[in-house]
């Protein structure tokens, strides 16, 4: 199977919550606040992660976090081309976290590349972070959910 992902209010910007979804067939999203990402930054620069990596490695996790909501195996991943010349770190923190997961190799490809304002992605993605509540069917990721996998 192959998915397409997409963000909307980028990680970095910690002035804004920020949707991750992805489409293809089936869809799913995740919403963490602008207050969870602070202390997620706030606490992991005290920590071993380099700090010129830390935002893609956090961005990798939440990817994970949202494929893993989605119990299909899968092939391809396609993920939205946002961070620029952090390709190798986010795809090889993503694949080190497919494989932990399944405890076996992982055999499916990582591709970075634009995925375009009319993909289904994109779609939820910038919906989701436009409305003014959190829908309910919209995962919230909490800080505890992310530092167990960094750990």
């Amino acid at each position: 199977m192959t998915v397409e992902v997409d963000q909307s209010g980028k990680f970095e910007q910690l002035n804004t919550h920020t949707v991750i979804a992805c489409a293809n067939g089936k869809s799913n999203a995740i919403w963490i606040s602008a207050s969870t990402k602070r202390n997620l930054v706030q606490r992991l620069r005290k920590s071993l992660i380099p700090r010129k990596d830390l935002v893609s490695i956090l961005f990798a996790v939440l990817v994970f976090m949202l494929l893993d909501n989605l119990g299909t195996p899968l092939n391809t991943i396609i993920i939205d081309e946002e961070y620029t010349g952090k390709d190798n770190i986010i795809g090889e923190s993503l694949r080190k976290l497919l494989v932990d997961k399944s405890r076996t190799k992982w055999q499916g490809q990582i591709r970075f590349r634009q995925i375009g304002k009319l993909s289904s992605a994109h779609n939820l993605a910038w919906k989701t972070h436009r409305a003014r509540k959190r829908p309910i069917d919209v995962k919230k990721i909490l800080e505890d959910d992310v530092l167990q996998l960094l750990i």
